[in-house]
């Protein structure tokens, strides 16, 4: 299954609904999210997309999700370009895992050079991008070891009110 980098940097786009978002995702398991793609028309539905916060520290991945829509075209995020007349490719994302990097742990950017990681060009500007095969096996066993960590003792907990019930 192809898998592609999303990007966000905050400097940008601060995202001020991230923590409403986050707790989306504890309730109900997604929080569904439109997100510009750069330039890229093949994402389909099912893709995987992995999202990495660029500019402001820390970088690195703070959310995984799926494409639930083929790319369309909209009106550009950024208001300047927007009132310019300009457009802007965009897919819809159903994150199921958000991470705030000011509060809990990401998948650091610098961890991001090393091994298989290092064969992909992380510090793209633009949305959109493939993720080599190997890279983005390689991106999910780290993105499992670090959210099942993160999410452990409330995994934990489920799993003994399953068993009693």
């Amino acid at each position: 299954m192809p898998t592609y980098l999303l990007t966000w940097n905050p400097a940008k786009w601060p995202w001020p609904e991230l923590a409403d978002c986050i707790q989306e995702i504890k309730a109900t398991g997604h929080h569904l999210e439109r997100w510009s793609c750069g330039r890229n028309h093949k994402i389909v539905e099912g893709d995987r997309l992995f999202l990495l916060r660029q500019g402001l520290e820390p970088r690195g991945i703070v959310g995984a999700g799926r494409a639930v829509t083929i790319v369309f075209d909209d009106w550009h995020w950024d208001d300047a370009k927007r009132a310019s007349g300009q457009r802007a490719l965009y897919i819809d994302v159903e994150f199921e895992v958000l991470l705030d990097a000011d509060h809990e742990p990401i998948l650091p950017r610098t961890q991001l050079n090393d091994g298989v990681l290092g064969q992909m060009y992380w510090d793209s500007q633009s949305s959109g991008i493939l993720i080599p095969q190997a890279v983005a096996e390689q991106l999910e066993r780290e993105w499992k070891r670090l959210t099942t960590n993160n999410q452990q003792p409330a995994t934990h907990h489920q799993s003994q009110r399953d068993t009693t019930q």
